[in-house]
């Protein structure tokens, strides 16, 4: 991939100024190579996130972190970066044995960005309720109609294809979504 189609990739991710909540679903293709069986790849990258989503709520973190690749970067919601596989799904086996072992988590996939047809970048958002806590510094985005906190996170993931066809996540970041500021007036 050249430096210039990754830069646009970055650009692309980072213009977004439109609000999570009212941005609507879409696929886009950064190259002309990208439309090549980019329905497929469309319908691939949202089931492995449907996937994620029921491992989580079966708090199975060895399924929930299966896509990653073994050499995997992940950024959790407060910042802290982990390597590897085995990390990943450690620190995910010890959130699910604590703070959100009675969590469900719905997905809403906001964009697939097909950057060729074998690299995409996934924006999915959660919607975490059923927590015991949060991490430190966290607080609920909004509250539910029973007054119980919602977490909603921004996930971003970097995604291959490999060459048996199957996409695995090269990175991902998740980042908590604020609740909206109620100012004073």
């Amino acid at each position: 991939m050249s430096f210039t189609t990754m830069l646009g990739a970055i650009v692309e991710l980072t213009a977004v100024t439109t609000p999570v909540a009212h941005r609507i679903q879409e696929s886009r293709h950064m190259s002309p190579d990208a439309t090549v069986k980019s329905g497929d790849a469309d319908a691939d990258i949202r089931a492995l996130i449907a996937e994620q989503a029921a491992a989580w709520n079966r708090h199975d973190a060895k399924a929930w972190a299966s896509p990653f690749l073994p050499s995997a970067e992940f950024i959790n919601i407060l910042g802290t970066p982990f390597s590897g596989k085995p990390a990943i799904e450690g620190i995910t086996a010890r959130i699910f044995a604590s703070i959100f072992k009675d969590s469900h988590d719905s997905v809403t996939v906001r964009k697939i960005i097909m950057v060729n047809p074998e690299l995409a970048i996934a924006h999915y958002e959660h919607a975490v309720s059923g927590y015991t806590a949060l991490p430190p510094g966290i607080q609920p985005s909004e509250m539910d109609a029973e007054g119980r906190g919602v977490l909603r996170t921004l996930m971003v993931y970097v995604l291959q294809r490999g060459a048996d066809g199957k996409w695995s996540i090269v990175n991902g970041q998740n980042t908590a979504i604020l609740p909206a500021f109620k100012g004073h007036g």
